[in-house]
């Protein structure tokens, strides 16, 4: 733990809290100089309370019930965030126990004592003193939440390393306070009308009641517009903001025109004596009643209208509760006359690993709604949150919008089970329905939701083409091997039909460009030739291209290279070569070369660049080699490796590429070409033909490789006029006098354009595996792999398309304080827990082989006097039935010890399991007596100070009064 960190940390709260008094003791400074009655009862009351020891009590019990609510809980630790979100969620009751004590005695403690009279004499109005007694309760409340605020500040402090959001806990408390002083008002009414102290404390909890358990009005009142604003009325619903890092002007209005309706209500109540007795008493009374009913009506209004143009601040230095630019540039634009109803289902129990994503979901679905209600439009968030699986929200999730729980396999008291969970919303405007049935804690959250609004909110898709190449992008059937299989849609696919009407491009008819405004090419190279020509031509023709060329592929597709085999007929048989595209024509367009040699057929070979950089040193086991391209600012020399002057990379920080090939632009090229993607200094290139023979060995491939080539670019942007089309500019052949149309038109049969295009020397970041890595990175936990290879797929297209909004949103990206400290507890319990499996796993499999090495002695033994028997019986010197004796005893034999190795297996592998889970549950253990420790310290020793100061007052006191006192007197 870095200690200088932690208390930097702490004196910036510190400096914070102390801007915030300052500003408060101006305030109560100019007070002093202009109702010093005011303030003469502000300090008596202040100074009263804390001269007290019981004032201390309720302070440490205060200080008690904030901690144990905020760290207590399962969730807190569960949730794995430096948050107050269970301190948030029990608030309200908190605040039910704690401001009645306070205001119980503001006026109830005078008419017992009989003070009253005495301060109605004073030469002040009844103003003063209503301010003086809501401001000492106001100052009694804010030194508690002082205490509490320090306390749980340090506690979340220590357990982030000090990486603690100080924006976004200050604001939660200043959220706190603002509750705090709508209820003081609230309670001082109760503690007007009465002069007992235990009445008052009732009174006050109950007058507090409706507003502090107004949000759960869905239990008595079935759900509408009338429900909707009882729950939005209510304190938690205003406080909600507050506690999500949003200073929110209506907010903070609904709580100061709340406070300001209880002070009129005790001002009311403190003057009644003037008019109570008189004659037209009753008449008063109805008078200031209807006084206070308009001011509640037009304090609600206040906040209503406020609402429709409500200024927010996001204090949160990890920018949670933000929207990026892009997202508020979408909600301006969006159509004010077709709704948009967002119903987002969150089941209850949630694991670890997508507590986050739920918290993101809901602060981003309330800052789209808010954003909405400023700009004018509407976007209507139906959150079920906290569902069972069997209640009525999930039936309606699951019958309406398809939104079914999830099955993920999640760790839980020392074991490894299924876990159905909710996570997903629907999203409705007209006829139109987007449905993300589940949000993957690795997909960022606002994307999904902007990428889902966008779509309904828009009546057509952009159009995008996948080129029917042998990658088989789209699903199908294939007849490798010679027979029929089938071939599932890719998963990128998928992921690209949330956004596009994605249709397959078939090129045995040329390519319109008007119809598509993108298309994706996977090893083009694999395509006929009259098709691969199609496809130059549709480049030249200016249709926005992603090409995806691999020198050296996987799973039957060939390399840029390599010849392509036919299908083959029935029975497996192995047709010959077919003709296949000169990938050099697309070069040449493209004015792009790669370093290679001609290969067989007359194609062109390109090498694989090889780059001598491991950030991962535990990718060995998943065989890695010098092949595989981390692309990284990290790596020698790659400052630049993903290039911040286009879109598409700007902002990434790592993509790996596996046997992949380098692209340069040529000397002479006239179009514009953006290196995406280099390599660092250590690498060099290695032909096809020397990597193939000695990928089984590494050292015979370290020393094929040869030395370094420096820098080498995987992926490049091409843009610009051919050079046919510059010709054509500088020697001012092409009329300037034809329409537009003819111009098109001309373009279309010359086959030039401006061309706009994205070269990639490799198709390996395509594999499903990546996506999986995107959605869920604790499957690859083990490696910790967090390359973005699917975002950057994805920039690729909409920038070809024109679609910038996602690429914006997809950088933004917040960052969340976790619990650091708990979570070095739980790596090094799971490094053990690792360790300790590999070694259970070592010994199982030597067991193992101990027994089939001792099974297959004795069965060659068997087998030796088998042998024997057979010469023997063919040599007439053993008769039939002693061989077919021993014939029998061998296969008896051998069944007997391959039971036997079948049952010990079985038997050793519920050792391993068993031996594997105690470790498991060993280091579940371990976390769980950290938190355990947490949970005591953080409750418990935050309650010294005040006891201490308690004590120390008590005692002072105690003193005071024995002063001058002889001897004699005292007991």
């Amino acid at each position: 733990m870095d200690l200088v960190t932690l208390l930097l940390a702490l004196l910036k709260l510190l400096l914070i809290d102390l801007i915030f008094v300052g500003v408060l003791f101006v305030l109560i400074s100019l007070l002093a100089r202009t109702k010093r009655a005011a303030f003469a009862v502000l300090r008596r009351n202040f100074f009263g309370y804390f001269s007290n020891p019981t004032g201390y009590v309720f302070l440490c019990i205060f200080v008690f019930l904030t901690s144990l609510a905020a760290f207590w809980p399962y969730e807190f630790f569960n949730d794995n965030l430096a948050t107050l979100d269970q301190l948030n969620r029990y608030l309200p009751l908190i605040m039910l126990f704690f401001i009645p004590a306070i205001t119980m005695s503001i006026w109830a403690e005078e008419k017992r004592q009989g003070t009253d009279e005495l301060l109605l004499t004073l030469p002040a109005d009844d103003f003063d003193i209503v301010i003086g007694k809501y401001l000492a309760a106001s100052a009694i409340f804010t030194a508690s939440l002082i205490f509490s605020q320090l306390s749980n500040f340090i506690t979340l402090a220590v357990l982030s390393y000090g990486d603690l959001d100080t924006g976004l806990f200050f604001t939660t408390y200043l959220g706190y306070w603002f509750v705090g002083l709508t209820m003081i008002a609230i309670g001082m009414v109760a503690s007007f009308l009465t002069g007992n102290l235990t009445v008052g404390f009732i009174l006050g909890a109950l007058f507090n009641a409706p507003l502090a358990f107004a949000s759960m009005a869905d239990v008595i009142i079935p759900g509408g517009w009338f429900q909707r604003i009882v729950s939005g009325s209510g304190l938690s619903a205003q406080f909600d903001d507050f506690g999500r890092g949003v200073i929110s002007l209506s907010s903070t209005v609904y709580f100061l025109l709340v406070a300001l309706i209880g002070i009129y209500l005790c001002m009311v109540l403190i003057g009644r004596r003037h008019w109570s007795g008189s004659k037209d008493g009753n008449t008063m009374f109805w008078h200031y009643a209807a006084r206070a009913v308009a001011l509640m009506v037009l304090a609600g209004g206040a906040v209503v209208l406020l609402r429709n143009w409500d200024q927010r601040i996001d204090t949160t230095e990890g920018n949670v509760s933000s929207l990026a630019p892009a997202t508020i540039e979408l909600i301006k634009n969006l159509d004010a006359d077709r709704p948009i109803v967002v119903d987002a289902f969150i089941s209850t129990d949630i694991p670890e690993q997508y507590a986050r994503t739920r918290y993101e979901l809901v602060s981003v679905l309330k800052e789209f709604r808010a954003e909405a209600a400023k700009r004018g439009k509407t976007i209507d968030v139906n959150l079920y949150q906290d569902l069972e699986l069997f209640s009525d929200e999930a039936a309606l999730a699951s019958e309406r919008f398809g939104i079914e729980p999830v099955s993920r396999f999640v760790r839980s008291q020392g074991s490894m089970e299924n876990q159905e969970i909710l996570l997903g919303a629907a999203f409705r405007s007209g006829l139109e329905k987007v449905v993300v049935p589940f949000f993957d804690y690795g997909i960022p959250v606002e994307y999904e939701l902007v990428r889902s609004i966008k779509t309904v909110s828009q009546s057509t898709r952009k159009r995008l083409g996948i080129v029917n190449t042998d990658a088989n992008l789209m699903g199908g059937f294939s007849m490798a091997g010679g027979s029929p299989r089938r071939i599932e849609k890719h998963p990128l696919v998928v992921e690209l039909e949330k956004q596009y009407q994605v249709d397959e491009v078939d090129l045995s008819s040329p390519l319109d460009p008007s119809r598509f405004d993108a298309v994706v090419a996977v090893q083009p190279s694999s395509l006929a030739p009259d098709q691969f020509d199609r496809l130059v031509e549709g480049v030249k023709a200016g249709i926005p291209t992603a090409i995806f060329e691999d020198p050296m592929t996987s799973r039957g597709i060939p390399g840029t290279g390599e010849p392509k085999q036919s299908p083959g007929g029935m029975f497996g048989q192995q047709g010959g070569p077919v003709p296949k595209g000169d990938i050099r024509k697309l070069w040449d367009v493209l004015e792009i070369e790669s370093p290679g040699m001609p290969g067989m057929t007359a194609l062109f070979s390109p090498d694989i660049v090889w780059q001598h950089y491991n950030p991962y040193p535990k990718m060995a086991a998943l065989g890695y080699n010098d092949q595989w391209l981390f692309a990284k600012e990290e790596s020698p020399g790659a400052e630049d490796a993903l290039s911040e002057a286009n879109p598409i990379t700007a902002g990434l920080g790592e993509i790996l590429f596996i046997y992949a090939g380098a692209v340069n632009a040529k000397k002479d090229s006239v179009l514009k070409h953006t290196p995406l993607v280099q390599t660092g200094m250590a690498t060099g290139l290695i032909p096809l033909a020397k990597l193939q023979p000695a990928m089984r060995d590494p050292n015979t491939l370290r020393a094929e490789q040869g030395d370094f080539k420096g820098i080498q670019t995987i992926a490049m942007a091409i843009e610009g006029s051919d050079k046919s089309e510059a010709a054509k500019d500088e020697s001012g052949k092409e009329s300037a006098e034809k329409d537009d149309a003819d111009a098109k038109s001309e373009t279309d049969e010359s086959g030039s354009g401006s061309i706009k295009a994205v070269y990639v020397a490799d198709t390996d970041l395509l594999i499903q595996e990546f996506l999986a890595i995107r959605a869920q990175p604790e499957l690859f936990a083990e490696v910790d792999l967090r390359v973005q290879n699917v975002t950057f797929v994805l920039n690729i297209v909409d920038w070809l398309a024109d679609e910038s909004l996602f690429i914006d949103v997809r950088k933004h990206e917040p960052r969340f304080s976790t619990l650091q400290w708990i979570e070095e507890v739980e790596n090094e319990a799971r490094e053990k827990e690792s360790a300790a499996g590999a070694e259970f796993d070592l010994a199982f499999k030597e067991k193992v082989r101990e027994i089939e090495e001792k099974n297959t002695e004795e069965l060659q033994k068997l087998q030796k006097e088998l042998d024997d028997a057979k010469k023997n019986n063919q040599d007439g010197k053993i008769d039939l039935g002693a061989f077919q004796a021993i014939q029998t005893r061998f296969m008896m034999k051998q069944q007997q010890l391959e039971r036997m190795l079948t049952v010990s297996r079985e038997k050793l592998e519920r050792e391993r399991d068993s031996q594997i889970q105690k470790e498991r549950r060993a280091a579940d253990l371990t976390v769980r007596a950290r938190q355990n420790r947490v949970k005591a310290a953080a409750v418990t020793l935050p309650c010294i100070p005040p006891l201490l100061i308690g004590v120390i007052v008590f005692a002072s006191r105690r003193l005071r009064e024995r002063e001058n006192i002889s001897k004699s007197r005292l007991r």
